[in-house]
């Protein structure tokens, strides 16, 4: 069996160790990143910039509705407040209300590796609570250096993706223990176990699944006190909607953070507290949990109809793969954002596809490469965590299998997830590293056992243990290190002449004002730029201009039909109606089909499209209303065989 005796200082010392060496490695990429200037490594990560920037300037405040987004109606942020009210705070108190973009950016890039390797505390105290001590070693271990866990938590990495990991982390470690407790022990643990619930919900807004995995295992396993842990986690999320949104008025939707979090925990949380009423002890218990439940029923009851069609909306988001079958084309849209996101402007982002998307084989390789042989052995890891449970009587028996179902219950969710959507992977990390720190222990064990036998003049546990560690890098780290290759030369990030050739422009034509500074413009008081989607975060960061499409796939539809327009007339129209002073192209030879599907018509050849004709013609004025100004000074040679700047800018006559 797994030693389970509590070793403090020990212990204490092997996870600052595996924290050091996670730290790290998340670390690898900051040469290559800040070569030149800083760049943080995807578009979202200019999206987070830009709003912990106004955090910083204007501190506690985060902003939610914004002119810069879906311009020229403007648009809410989709994001909860907890990461970008993290990063502005700690630039805030670090450089002060006035710290510049550059200053919020150095602390934006050195967050996530600190978040990433913090990871490994509650990991640890968590698999050795659940696994016991060996197997909590290994699993931290393996983590520490798994290539997934490491990319989604580099340096430069400013997305929250990080910090759903900790939270969900941080959940399950405190679930697990208030299993373990029993009384008011337990009822102050199911609080702690809520309010570690709600700061993940305040960090991600699709978090309200794991809430809702987490009160039904509460319901399960904890008696009256899941009460304590659905009631902390529905008023702590309310308290911080309220707080964020104040009176704004936002979309009623899973995409985006509303009220819609804190009134759908209200709803689930409902049946859980009814059950307390039923199941507490004592007089003053059972009065308490009934005025929680009238207080839940009276927020539900006048929202039932809006939660029922917000949960069948985020529904069809995962099953529903036709666009036609969705109501107006998968368009739905209320108070400056969407309700739902169409499947044909999904299909566009690479982390919505499946894990194993592509050819078999070279889709496992890269799977395994970034979660380890840890993901192999999952399964059989879930089915081997309860499978001594069914043979096993009394309460010690039964708290071990609340960890254990916790466990099973919130990987097999998560694998199922990842399947479906490969962005899911920073989440699955977490169960491959238990997954190999089972097989690990189990190695160890069984080496362990077998040297004292046929070695017995030979140190068992020192050589069992080197061949542990071996065989946990040779199926954790080894498998990864083409990703970890590209990781530390941060591959993924943005070149530094896209970030310089927007800091052009905002030169070229400054747009006269600070898009921290509050009051905000109006929407549609400072003319727009038109960019592809992916791109449109980088505009508003760091050419200070509302952009007319944006990751948030604001304006998705219409830059598809601009760019995969055969007419002039039209993409003429669309520009004016956009009301962008600024066009900027790039190659989009490989996407124009699937922007022809989001447009709604077939696909003209690719060189008659407005796409190609603008960016790769060498005439100043490609079509009569545009004008080039700016040309990137990288370029890439063309299917023909010219050579051609990999970005260039225009300006639209008759332009605001």
């Amino acid at each position: 069996m797994d030693d389970t005796t509590s070793r403090p200082r020990a212990d204490a010392a092997t996870v600052t160790l595996l924290f050091v060496a996670a730290l790290a490695l998340r670390l690898l990429p900051a040469p290559a990143a800040t070569a030149g200037g800083l760049r943080l490594l995807s578009p979202d990560c200019y999206g987070h910039l830009r709003r912990a920037a106004s955090v910083a300037r204007n501190f506690p405040r985060v902003p939610v509705l914004d002119p810069y987004l879906n311009h020229p109606d403007g648009g809410v942020w989709i994001w909860p407040p907890a990461f970008d009210l993290a990063v502005g705070g700690v630039a805030r108190a670090t450089y002060g209300a006035g710290a510049t973009r550059d200053e919020v950016a150095r602390v934006a890039a050195f967050l996530p590796p600190l978040l990433g390797a913090l990871q490994i505390l509650p990991l640890f105290y968590f698999a050795r609570r659940v696994f016991g001590r060996r197997r909590a070693l290994f699993s931290a271990a393996a983590y520490s250096l798994l290539p997934a866990a490491a990319i989604w938590s580099g340096y430069g990495h400013a997305d929250q993706h990080v910090a759903e990991a900790l939270g969900l982390l941080l959940f399950l470690s405190a679930a697990a223990r208030t299993s373990s407790l029993e009384g008011t022990a337990r009822a102050k643990a199911a609080i702690l176990s809520g309010a570690a619930l709600a700061l993940l919900v305040l960090t991600w807004q699709g978090a309200v699944l794991w809430a809702a995995l987490g009160f039904l295992w509460g319901a399960l396993f904890l008696g009256p006190a899941a009460a304590l842990l659905a009631g902390t986690a529905t008023l702590l999320v309310a308290v911080g909607a309220w707080a964020t949104l104040g009176a704004a008025s936002v979309p009623f939707s899973y995409v985006s953070f509303g009220w819609f979090q804190p009134l759908f925990l209200a709803a689930i949380a409902l049946p859980v507290v009814l059950a307390a009423v039923l199941r507490a002890r004592g007089a003053a218990r059972r009065a308490a949990a009934f005025v929680l439940a009238l207080g839940l029923l009276a927020a539900v009851a006048p929202n039932a109809g809006r939660i029922s069609g917000a949960v069948r909306r985020g529904g069809a988001y995962l099953a529903v793969r036709d666009t036609s079958t969705r109501p107006a084309g998968g368009d739905e849209f209320e108070s400056g954002g969407y309700l739902a996101y169409a499947p044909d402007a999904v299909r566009v982002i690479a982390e919505s596809q499946p894990l194993f998307d592509g050819p078999p084989g070279p889709a496992l390789a890269r799977a395994v490469s970034e979660l380890s042989a840890g993901l192999l052995f999952l399964p059989p890891a879930l089915a081997l965590w309860i499978a001594p449970f069914g043979r096993r009587r009394g309460p010690a028996a039964r708290r071990r299998l609340a960890g254990r179902l916790l466990v099973v219950l919130f990987a097999t969710t998560c694998l199922v997830l990842t399947l479906v959507q490969r962005r899911n992977v920073y989440y699955l990390a977490l169960f491959t590293a238990l997954a190999l720190g089972q097989l690990v222990g189990a190695v160890f064990v069984r080496a362990s056992r077998q040297l004292r036998r046929t070695r017995p003049g030979v140190s068992a546990r020192f050589a069992a243990g080197s061949l542990a560690l071996v065989l946990l890098v040779l199926l954790g780290p080894v498998p990864g290190l083409g990703a970890l290759r590209r990781f530390r030369a941060y591959a993924s990030a943005p070149g530094p002449d896209l970030l310089d050739l927007l800091g052009r422009l905002r030169t070229l034509d400054p747009p006269g004002s600070d898009p921290a500074a509050l009051p905000p413009p109006a929407a549609g008081a400072i003319p727009g730029v038109m960019a592809p989607w992916s791109m449109g975060h980088f505009v508003t960061a760091l050419a200070e201009r509302p952009a007319a499409a944006d990751p948030f796939l604001y304006g998705f539809r219409r830059q598809a039909r601009l760019f995969s327009s055969a007419d002039d007339t039209e993409a003429l129209a669309i520009l004016r109606a956009a009301r962008v002073r600024y066009l900027i192209t790039t190659d989009l030879r490989p996407v124009l089909a699937r922007y022809a599907e989001a447009a709604g018509r077939a696909p003209a050849p690719p060189g008659a499209t407005f796409a190609v004709r603008v960016h790769e013609s060498a005439d100043e004025r490609p079509v009569p209303f545009l004008i080039r100004v700016l040309d990137s000074r990288t370029a890439a040679r063309t299917p023909d065989g010219r050579i051609v700047p990999r970005f260039r800018v225009f300006r639209v006559d008759g332009s605001p």
